[in-house]
């Protein structure tokens, strides 16, 4: 079980790396192309990271529910573990969205400081996001994996949620939006998060008001995550190790191809989280699992997987750490000397990695910098087993 176990982590270690890698360029205006987000439909290597990491807590989910089972816990217990692992990580992606919260890291922000500061920051703050939509995801997986026992039930509820979203999404519930329409302006997505919500608390990084980590977008999500609860009870079923690799690289292979097959009438799009998107992602997922299990357990070959390993071990700390510095770097600023205004970003990027590459080389050794910044943070906290755990 302990090997087994091993490639799910080095799998997990891998996503959260190249999460950083794809999240900290040093300039947006210089990225390769696989390195960037899909404009609309369609999808990059980059557009896979969000789906493998909520399929990876699938999997964890499946491992450790059992794993307490075994221990004597009952539901209940289970089902306040997963409520409060749900506000809490819901609640560390609020700190992200708002951070600093008024703490004065310039000039300006200080001489606009006063005690109502923190308060006010609320009336404008996203709601959502990364961290908000794996907290639901989780929230709502946990408890259909606690109180949905059975396969036949859990797969009811993924085409319950599947069903719901393009009935949403495809019904003339609202004059002008929806009704099939999957465009950034006119998706049904992006009216309700704003009926809910209020234009001053969703996404503007797309041009309009529109949030990719939206309320009813998290349906779907809630089925990505669900495809990983299914992989963690095959792999914790007494088959031979090869029959268990076969199961998930088929069930990936057809819902590879499903979600292909599906775009003719939906397109695979990850703002939206459309359901092609849903089986494509999750096809990929299962065959990567195959395939880092094959390299990492059958074969052997793990002499490369310490960093990985390392990289797995505490993700919210590395995804609310990075967050929250390059966050910083880029508020922390000064006037120069010729009245241009320097942030902390600037000065690293601009003085000893711009000078001494092609500007798209230079974006991209920034965010590999970043990587080996947060392997020697990870690392340390390894060596002394510290591992962050909500």
């Amino acid at each position: 079980m302990q090997k087994r176990l091993l490639s799910l982590d080095v799998f997990r270690g891998l996503t959260v790396a190249l999460m950083i890698l794809v999240n900290n360029p040093g300039s947006w205006s210089h990225i390769y192309a696989p390195l960037e987000h899909a404009k609309w439909d369609g999808w990059t290597p980059t557009d896979l990271v969000f789906p493998f990491f909520l399929f990876i807590v699938g999997v964890a989910i499946s491992l450790s529910f059992s794993k307490h089972r075994e221990t004597g816990e009952d539901r209940q217990d289970l089902t306040r573990k997963v409520i409060r692992r749900t506000v809490l990580i819901f609640a560390f992606g609020l700190l992200l969205n708002g951070w600093p919260f008024g703490i004065p890291l310039n000039a300006k922000m200080a001489s606009e400081w006063d005690i109502w500061f923190f308060f006010r920051r609320w009336t404008d703050i996203r709601i959502f996001g990364v961290l908000q939509r794996i907290a639901l995801a989780y929230g709502i997986v946990g408890l259909i994996t606690l109180y949905l026992p059975k396969v036949r039930d859990r797969i009811l509820a993924g085409l319950g949620f599947f069903l719901l979203y393009e009935l949403l999404m495809r019904l003339p519930l609202v004059v002008g939006w929806g009704a099939g329409d999957f465009t950034l302006e006119n998706n049904f997505v992006r009216w309700f998060d704003i009926a809910i919500l209020g234009n001053s608390h969703v996404w503007h990084g797309q041009g309009v008001p529109f949030d990719p980590e939206g309320l009813i977008s998290t349906l779907p999500a809630v089925v990505t995550t669900l495809l990983g609860v299914f992989v963690g009870d095959i792999i914790r079923k007494d088959w031979k190790h090869e029959e268990k690799l076969s199961t998930i690289f088929t069930m990936g292979v057809l819902l590879f191809f499903a979600g292909n097959l599906l775009t003719p009438w939906e397109p695979i799009n990850k703002a939206l989280w459309t359901v092609p998107y849903v089986l494509m992602t999750g096809g990929l997922a299962m065959i990567m699992v195959v395939l880092t299990s094959w390299i990492v357990d059958v074969k052997g070959w793990v002499q490369w997987t310490k960093p990985a390993i390392v990289f797995g071990s505490n993700p919210l700390v590395v995804f609310v750490g990075s967050g929250i510095l390059a966050r910083s770097m880029n508020l922390i600023r000064w006037t120069g000397s010729n009245g241009e205004i320097i942030t902390v970003k600037g000065a690293i990027y601009g003085n000893l990695i711009e000078p001494y590459f092609t500007p798209i080389n230079a974006s991209l050794t920034y965010a590999l910098l970043n990587i080996a910044f947060w392997t020697i943070i990870l690392w340390i906290l390894y060596v002394k087993k510290i591992f962050v755990k909500i």
